[in-house]
């Protein structure tokens, strides 16, 4: 028998790693630098039997848990964007060319609501992807906050900006904070956006939004939409359940 102390989720990104045995998925997720800090600390987590990746990263991730697998008896799950799973059904016509991030999140959203919905992660890039009665209908990706604002600075002349994210939202009376709100006013924009295409077809339906930059989209629960800790590794967790079902 396996129980969920053994079952390992790994969210491989190009910047770091997140990981959580699926026991703790209520918890707050750990990161790591990379893979192989991960790989470092799989032992101190105690009998893991099975690891769930879902990598956009380097296939060197993927060898490197292989490698590391096979040396230590786990059973590795890498898991990649699918025509149809869990009731979930993609309109890619090739579906190895949606990221498994995206795949993932919908997984993860298709859980969540019996509703038509929108999820939005926001992350380095921002992508949106909708669905009702099952149908993946489509999405949009557009470049997250910072790529934004290095795109302004970098293709524009006498334009420049610092590092910070706006806690609020407003408008600027300098350069930087016009860079800055006018990136989060675009940020919304996506959001605004979803709001409005599934407005024009459906009745009913949720927004639900994940990534490292979900609260630049804070706003958005009082109207109802639902802010989640990390859409993919909840993704990953339909995966892993199931193999306890078997």
């Amino acid at each position: 028998m396996v129980y969920e102390d053994q079952l390992l989720l790994v969210d491989a990104r190009n910047t770091r790693v997140k990981y959580v045995t699926l026991d703790k998925l209520g918890n707050d997720i750990a990161v790591s630098d990379n893979l192989n800090t991960l790989l470092n600390t799989i032992p101190s987590l105690g009998g893991i039997r099975h690891i769930f990746l879902a990598n956009v990263a380097s296939d060197e991730n993927e060898t490197l848990l292989h490698q590391f697998c096979a040396a230590n008896n786990i059973q590795l799950h890498i898991i990649v964007t699918e025509k149809q799973q869990f009731g979930l059904h993609n309109s890619y016509a090739h579906v190895e060319k949606m990221g498994v991030d995206r795949w993932l999140a919908m997984i993860a959203a298709h859980e969540m609501t019996e509703q038509a919905f929108a999820v939005i992660d926001i992350g380095t890039a921002i992508t949106c992807d909708f669905v009702a009665d099952g149908q993946h209908l489509g999405g949009w990706i557009t470049p997250g906050y910072q790529l934004m604002k290095e795109s302004l600075v970098k293709n524009t002349a006498r334009v420049f900006a610092d590092d910070r994210i706006p806690e609020d939202f407003a408008v600027g009376q300098s350069t930087q904070d016009c860079v800055a709100f006018g990136c989060q006013a675009a940020v919304r924009g996506v959001y605004l956006s979803a709001v409005d295409y599934l407005s024009s077809k459906q009745t009913d339906f949720s927004i639900i939004i994940g990534g490292g930059g979900k609260n630049m989209l804070a706003f958005a629960q009082f109207n109802g939409s639902i802010l989640v800790a990390n859409l993919v590794v909840h993704g990953l967790a339909r995966y892993a359940r199931r193999l306890l079902l078997t």
